[in-house]
């Protein structure tokens, strides 16, 4: 266990690196030297944990289907000022990361298919500005999303022992 743990932790450190350096990377092979860096010590965990006999031996084959949830199940039950800031965070994402992407590319020059190569990521070309756009979308999408969870807290639980 304390040598899984040691791996853990230093996973967690090594995936971040990696990760910056990969989203930074100005050619291809500090590209793939990144990924490799990701996800190398991410499988090693899981090797470890699995010889380590950290994981429980689940049958599948007796387990229930799951059933997918309907629509209706999800979003039904949610008060409408969750569902506004629920659709604002998405919202707030998904069309504030286009325009930072159709931005960025007409300051690079770059058509609009070149962002759809993994092995030329568009981050390597982002200067300050557009980084710092992207961290603000990202805090403005995760403080809708959690006002939007804080509109409907769990209902607390029944106490055993009345």
């Amino acid at each position: 266990m304390a040598v899984f743990a040691v791996i853990f932790i230093a996973a967690w450190i090594a995936a971040f690196v990696s990760w910056f350096r990969m989203v930074t990377a100005k050619d291809r092979k500090t590209y793939w030297k990144s990924i490799a860096l990701f996800v190398g010590p991410i499988l090693l965990v899981f090797a470890v944990a699995e010889l380590g006999g950290l994981f429980p031996e689940v049958d599948f084959e007796n387990q229930p289907k799951p059933e997918p949830p309907e629509f209706n199940d999800v979003f039904g039950p949610m008060p409408l000022s969750q569902k506004i800031l629920l659709g604002a965070a998405g919202a707030t994402w998904i069309i504030g990361g286009n325009i930072l992407f159709i931005v960025h590319n007409r300051r690079t020059n770059k058509r609009w298919w070149h962002q759809l190569n993994p092995f030329n990521p568009p981050f390597k070309d982002f200067n300050g500005k557009e980084w710092s756009i992207l961290v603000g979308l990202l805090v403005v999408s995760m403080v809708l999303g959690v006002a939007a969870i804080s509109q409907n807290p769990p209902e607390p639980q029944p106490s055993l022992n009345k």
